[in-house]
């Protein structure tokens, strides 16, 4: 069979959220844009699929619409804080058709291989059947610019206990759990292992819609469960530039306080959590503590062995069970890298990847891009996608350039310690980052950074307030006329308000004093000189 080449400006591996925002910038930027996807339907994770990747058939975004947006294409005002993962799916089926994305992605596809050739790169892909899993025909695509945006939610990792092979009932990872009656869980017992946003809404769905006889969590590490909302505003809306300002211990002791303020102590209800509230993603459920106070759903520490139905745990308790869920997160695969591009990106065996800000390997250079491998510790990954693609885009048409390779080296190896020091040692904590601050670095490497005396009207809200994905269109490339009024509809919670309103208050009568201090301190000299 013939092998077809041609030649493209840009090649987008994956058309999840990070895959449409690179292409859709990199075409505004006038490139000439190939997205290639495994699947039949475009929005990655978010795309239900009854028997494929994606999402549960109860999941919500954990994240609220205000931060968990493109910047320049609002959700409908109609549509939930938290929006069903339905409302996301036609979000983004929505942005893309009016972007005009559609025509540039190539369905059914697969990468085999990527390499470089002289100043290009060449990407193999091949077209696919059954959710991309027979290859068909082969072609190869030559491109100056090559973006991976295949996401780091890629490969199931499965844990391994002793005795696991003697389990009588099923297994799966939570990327095969759809619901309790596709999977077949109805009135059983069921073990989910982990406790992140996946473990806490399968638990949650087993007990309600599976009416399931026990439902038991096992966590080897714990965990802050934050509601959806505190004081009435989503939970994400509290994350602000004021707020991160704070040293991260002095900004834990607020946020652990509220927490137990509004929940109690974790300890209370069995979740010890081994680590500060900061130093994890949080975990984000309206309702698993009401079900753990309602003895719904139980807490336990890690499985020590398994011995048939019987599972037994850590602190001596055991238990027998039908089926388990291991809710144990994913691994970054780039099977399609050959051997020695691999090793110069990603440590084999770990979720350590060696890329400058999360996007540039300092070895491979400037014309390649990985958007989206970062985990955002509140807010969503699609605002932090989507400026990582706007950098990209100003650096291939030369109006940005990359620091030296061993400057960003440098800064990776500086931030690895800063990271050791900020984050629970964990593979999900690799590549974690505050969307905020994450963001306002990287804008600020094309002067898409929000500058406060440049916008005195939202001024408050950009220290005060969240203020959503539009901020980062204020100003600099890709500036969008309806950022400040989209800044304006984020809602401003009234304890950072008022908290702002206090330390202003607080900061202001300091300055007060000062004045009166150097007022009086004048006075006396200049009597002692009279006299």
């Amino acid at each position: 069979m013939a092998v077809s080449k041609r030649e493209t400006d840009v090649v987008v591996i994956g058309a999840g959220i990070s895959g449409l925002v690179a292409a859709k910038c990199m075409k505004e930027d006038g490139f000439k844009v190939t997205v290639i996807e495994r699947t039949g339907e475009i929005g990655g994770l978010w795309t239900f699929r009854e028997h494929d990747y994606g999402v549960m058939r109860c999941t919500h975004i954990n994240v609220s619409k205000y931060n968990y947006c493109f910047s320049d294409f609002p959700f409908p005002e109609d549509v939930a804080d938290y929006p069903h993962h339905s409302d996301m799916a036609k979000y983004i089926v929505n942005y893309a058709q009016h972007f005009n994305l559609v025509e540039l992605i190539s369905f059914h596809t697969i990468v085999t291989s990527v390499i470089r050739k002289g100043e290009k790169w060449e990407v193999v892909i091949k077209s696919v059947e059954d959710q991309g899993h027979t290859p068909q025909g082969t072609e190869v695509i030559y491109c100056p610019f090559l973006i991976i945006a295949s996401g780091h939610h890629a490969k199931p990792s499965l844990p391994k206990f002793l005795g696991q092979e003697t389990f009588k009932g099923e297994i799966i990872h939570a990327v095969d759990y759809k619901d309790p009656l596709t999977n077949g869980l109805v009135g059983k017992r069921i073990l989910i292992v982990g406790i992140g946003n996946s473990a806490v809404d399968s638990a949650v769905d087993c007990t309600t819609v599976g009416r399931c006889k026990s439902v038991v969590i096992s966590t080897r590490s714990g965990a802050w469960i934050i509601p959806n909302y505190i004081f009435g505003f989503p939970v994400d809306l509290y994350a602000c530039r004021a707020f991160f300002l704070l040293p991260w211990r002095w900004a834990n002791f607020i946020l652990e306080r509220i927490i137990k303020f509004v929940s109690g102590d974790p300890r209370r209800w069995g979740l010890n959590p081994k680590m500060r509230a900061l130093q994890t993603q949080p975990t984000v459920s309206p309702t698993l503590i009401h079900h753990i106070q309602r003895k719904n759903i139980k807490i336990v520490p890690n499985i020590a062995k398994i011995d048939g139905d019987t599972v037994h745990f850590v602190n001596g308790e055991s238990g027998q069970f039908d089926n388990i869920i291991y809710c144990t997160g994913y691994k970054i695969d780039l099977p399609y890298l050959a051997d020695d591009m691999h090793s110069k990106v990603l440590d084999e065996g770990s979720n350590n990847i060696k890329l400058y800000k999360n996007v540039f390997s300092p070895a491979l250079g400037p014309s390649l891009a990985f958007i989206g491998f970062v985990q955002p510790a509140s807010g969503g990954v699609l605002t932090m996608s989507e400026t990582q693609a706007r950098w990209f885009g100003q650096i291939c048409r030369g109006r940005v350039q990359l620091p030296q390779k061993h400057l960003m080296e440098m800064d990776m190896e500086m931030e690895m310690v800063a990271q050791k020091d900020r984050w629970y040692s964990s593979a999900r904590h690799t590549i974690q980052r505050d969307p905020i601050v994450y963001n306002d670095e990287i804008a600020s490497f094309f002067g898409a950074k929000p500058d406060i005396i440049k916008h005195p009207a939202i001024a408050w809200r950009l220290l005060f307030s969240s203020c959503g994905a539009a901020q980062w269109r204020l100003q600099g490339p890709g500036q969008w006329n309806g950022a400040a009024k989209a800044v304006q509809k984020v809602p401003l919670t009234d304890l950072m308000h008022y908290s702002g309103m206090a330390f202003a208050l607080f900061t202001g009568m300091i300055l007060l004093l000062l004045l009166y201090i150097m007022w009086y301190m004048m006075s006396l000299l200049f009597e002692n000189f009279i006299v």
